[in-house]
């Protein structure tokens, strides 16, 4: 007579490989859909991308249009010569595209290695108008 405690591992037994078919089987229509939707998950992650990059780009954007709107004539011009370039670079990049599609693939990384430059940019603008009106306010202040 089998001990109540064979039987207890018999019938884990059993629910183990229950539990294991159905997740083999469960796998393999995973991936055959998995293989099926991966034209629609490169397409989402594409637009999930591109959705990153513009938002980096219009968040370095609006730190110069800031500082346009809040330094003086002079500081202001050098906050916003970066989008100038920002918009001559895109101009170039529709440009080319229209002629051949091939052209600037990785035009995600293009855009978004500009939003990265220009905070580096702007920081370095912001902290040189600091030194320069720290100089200015010393030089002032001495009879």
């Amino acid at each position: 007579m089998p001990s109540v405690r064979s039987s207890k591992f018999l019938h884990r037994s059993k629910y183990r490989a229950a539990l294991f078919s159905l997740f083999v089987l469960g796998l393999s229509n995973n991936v055959l859909a998995a293989a099926e939707s991966e034209a629609n998950s490169a397409m989402l992650w594409t637009t999930l991308i591109i959705l990153i990059v513009f938002a980096a780009t219009a968040g370095s954007a609006v730190l110069n249009i800031a500082a346009i709107r809040q330094w003086d004539r002079n500081w202001g011009l050098v906050s916003g010569l970066p989008l100038v370039g920002l918009l001559a670079w895109s101009l170039l990049i529709l440009a080319a595209k229209f002629v051949d599609p091939e052209t600037h693939a990785l035009w995600t990384l293009e855009i978004f290695a500009w939003a990265m430059i220009n905070m580096i940019y702007m920081v370095t603008a912001m902290t040189a108008k600091r030194m320069f009106a720290k100089r200015d306010l010393e030089n002032s202040a001495k009879p």
